[in-house]
């Protein structure tokens, strides 16, 4: 636009316009801070260097001495009186102990060339002399006021540059800011303590208490690799565990008092964080709070999805996920949320997601166009369920990028175009109340893409949302679950400058098996694996845990259920014990990425009443008849006992039953039978008189499956 508007006279001809096009260029390319008002020195950042440190005012940030790397600074995106800024420039200063400022570089704003032929293309190369007090004049010149019309301002770029050299020299940059900071040698200095904030599905209750993620071990690697290179957990190394059903905003002042917390143990000012997937979004929404307290070293972000992910769109939107081959922890997840919607009594998954309300799933949802209507891209916020969470966010996110908090995003991607990044909408009508805002085109069909566009990600997070922070941006190949892991080398290196001597490899997702047994009371559990290991609630009322990598919730939580991970091959005893009276269900799920194997139990029980199943795991799979209840005259016997000990049954009837099965127990198979039939007429006779309906059903189906041996 500026070489169209000037004339020879003014410029010299063609080389003037083609020079006054660079200058619109150059002008315009000057990076914008992310607060209009602000300036900032950038250094670091250049492959195989130091990471690329952002600081602001009254920051204090590590670097290695003497060591060369790229530096430049961001300028204000206006001058004083909202006027234009013209050659902006900044000088470094170092202040003494005397507290005189001593110039120590001129330094450029970010240069956008890369020609490696040219030592002097690009950012110029900067290193740190020495530790302490610094400050940076930002300067530049502003035009004079009368000029601030197009024309006029044109002319006198024109002059500035190529007219008359004097011109230019009768103005004095004037300083626009000063911004304080403080350098500290990072091999001087000692790491902070580190909280690992985990993602959706990444901690569960035990007891009532939260822990992290003991079901898929999501962390195990990455907390050990730390405390293997010399962290010590609950001393300098935390987890984060919180109930990730809950909004960030609750859960961010959560975190707030675990760094409190952490602050007191290590008698701290400061902590770092590791934050995977959505536990990035509680870090934001922490650091870029008023409740902020300045507390924070740096940030490194694993998979965090800055500006929501489409995968989220299903399950807000009917309770649905993504049809196809879903990753295990989308597996694990569903499962989990639907048993809670079946305990707490809601109709379906959709119901209990939207009144809970789950808002956790909400908070995920994108705040970017991303439904199609035919070929029409839809344009968001309008016909799009709202994320006003990320949307307050993002648009605070200078605060994040101004805190002086040294940021380091690292995403992951896997190379082929298996991430949802946006639905193909259809009429959703048929649907309602379900897919208010568009149904995917197809999502029942047995094959085909389901209304799901896929492209670019790590299977769960799009590669745009994961790298909207391109603070020290890092990619590594990986799916989503497993970057914690995949990136432990990175994350320990980025904590504290040094690699890492030992790295842990125990858990292998993409390969990993989970068995997953749940409880729908009212019965506690207790699970024998096939090496005589124990887990659950044993018939003494204590809990037992003695297999690895396995997870009870405890019996005083609201929803039981047991995990065990990459589980043995052989037989499972599966033992349950009545906490009240009525029909209880155990349904048992074998998962991996590749294929889900289900089978259930309904039976009915009543306080102390002890029951028995069998499952064969085989070949890392189940099946519906690989679950067998186990039914003998003695453990009917103690059901009779139990029973009577209840006042369900009539003593007459009761010393009848039981003289009946003494018999049968040492009789031929004939008369044993003939026995049995009898028995089942006599319940049938005094049901709900002499018998109560709790007892009639236990003893019945007692006595059926004596019938089938």
């Amino acid at each position: 636009m500026l070489a169209c508007r000037c004339r020879d006279g003014d410029t010299g001809g063609m080389v003037g316009v083609r020079h006054v096009g660079a200058l619109a260029l150059f002008l315009f390319s000057v990076p914008l801070a992310v607060h209009a008002d602000t300036s900032s020195l950038v250094w670091g950042g250049a492959p195989n260097g130091p990471a690329q440190i952002v600081m602001v005012e009254g920051g204090t940030y590590e670097v290695p001495l003497e060591t060369p790397a790229p530096i430049y600074f961001t300028p204000p995106t206006v001058g004083p009186d909202s006027g234009f800024l013209v050659l902006p420039r900044a000088d470094l200063y170092r202040i003494d102990d005397a507290g005189e400022r001593e110039l120590v570089e001129g330094i450029r704003f970010h240069q956008e060339f890369d020609d490696p032929e040219d030592p002097d293309d690009g950012d110029a190369l900067f290193a740190w002399p020495s530790t302490g007090a610094y400050e940076l004049d930002v300067l530049a010149f502003t035009p004079p006021p009368a000029l601030n019309f197009e024309d006029a301002l044109m002319r006198w770029l024109a002059r500035l540059f190529f007219a008359d050299v004097a011109y230019a020299q009768s103005f004095t940059p004037i300083v626009l800011e000063v911004v304080h900071f403080t350098i500290e040698d990072v091999a001087e200095s000692v790491p902070e303590p580190v909280i690992i904030i985990p993602g959706i599905l990444g901690s569960e209750q035990h007891n009532g208490e939260w822990v992290i993620d003991p079901i898929l071990h999501t962390y195990d690697d990455l907390i050990a690799t730390l405390d293997a290179n010399g962290y010590t957990p609950d001393i300098d190394l935390f987890p984060f565990p919180y109930n990730w059903r809950k909004s960030n905003v609750e859960t961010a002042l959560l975190l707030k008092e675990k760094i409190d917390e952490v602050k007191g143990i290590c008698d701290c000012d400061k902590v770092d964080l590791v934050a995977h997937s959505m536990g990035g979004l509680v870090a934001r929404q922490y650091i870029q709070s008023d409740a902020y307290e300045g507390d924070v070293d740096q940030l490194i972000f694993l998979g965090t999805p800055h500006l929501g992910a489409p995968k989220a769109y299903p399950i807000w939107e009917a309770g649905e996920y993504v049809p196809g081959l879903l990753p295990i922890e989308d597996k694990v997840l569903e499962r989990m949320l639907n048993q809670e919607a079946r305990e707490q009594g809601y109709t379906d998954l959709f119901t209990y997601i939207r009144t809970k309300p789950i808002l956790s799933v909400k908070e995920l949802l994108p705040t970017y166009d991303y439904i199609f209507d035919g070929n029409v891209l839809r344009s968001y916020p309008a016909n799009y369920p709202r994320n006003i969470f990320l949307e307050v966010l993002n648009s605070g996110v200078g605060d994040l990028l101004n805190s002086g908090v040294s940021i380091f995003n690292i995403i992951g991607e896997t190379g082929t175009n298996e991430t949802v990044i946006g639905i193909q909408s259809t009429n959703p009508a048929a649907f309602l109340p379900k897919w208010q805002n568009g149904y995917p085109d197809g999502f029942s069909d047995n094959f085909g893409d389901h209304g799901l566009i896929r492209g670019q990600g790590d299977a769960t997070v799009p590669t745009a949302s994961a790298a909207y922070i391109t603070q020290n941006l890092q990619t590594i190949s990986s799916e989503h679950t497993e970057i914690p892991s995949n990136a432990e080398g990175n994350v320990y290196k980025i904590l504290t400058a040094k690699d890492a001597d030992t790295l842990v490899h125990n858990i292998n997702l993409p390969d990993a098996k989970l068995l997953f047994f749940k409880m729908f009371s009212p019965a506690d559990m207790l699970v024998i694996a096939p090496d005589g290991s124990k887990i659950g609630k044993d018939f003494n009322g204590q809990e037992v845990n003695g297999i690895p990598n396995a997870f009870y919730t405890g019996f005083t939580t609201d929803t039981e259920f047991i995990t065990i991970l990459n589980p043995l091959d052989g037989e499972y005893k599966i033992y349950t014990q009545g906490t009240g009276s009525g029909p209880y269900t155990v349904e048992i799920n074998l998962i991996s990425d590749a294929t889900t194997t289900d089978t259930a139990f309904t039976g009915n029980t009543g306080p102390g009443i002890t029951s028995q199943l069998n499952l064969d795991v085989e070949e890392g799979a189940i099946e519906q008849s690989s679950l067998e209840a186990v039914v003998t005259y003695a453990n009917t016997l103690a059901d009779l006992e139990r029973i009577y000990a209840l006042k369900w049954v009539n003593i007459g009837i009761y010393k009848s039953l039981k003289t009946q099965l003494q018999t049968a127990k040492k009789a031929r198979p004939v008369v044993a039978k003939a026995l049995l039939q009898a028995m089942l007429k006599q319940l049938s006779a005094y049901r709900g008189k002499l018998v109560t309906e709790q007892g009639y059903q236990i003893l019945k189906t007692d006595i059926e499956r004596l019938l089938a041996l």
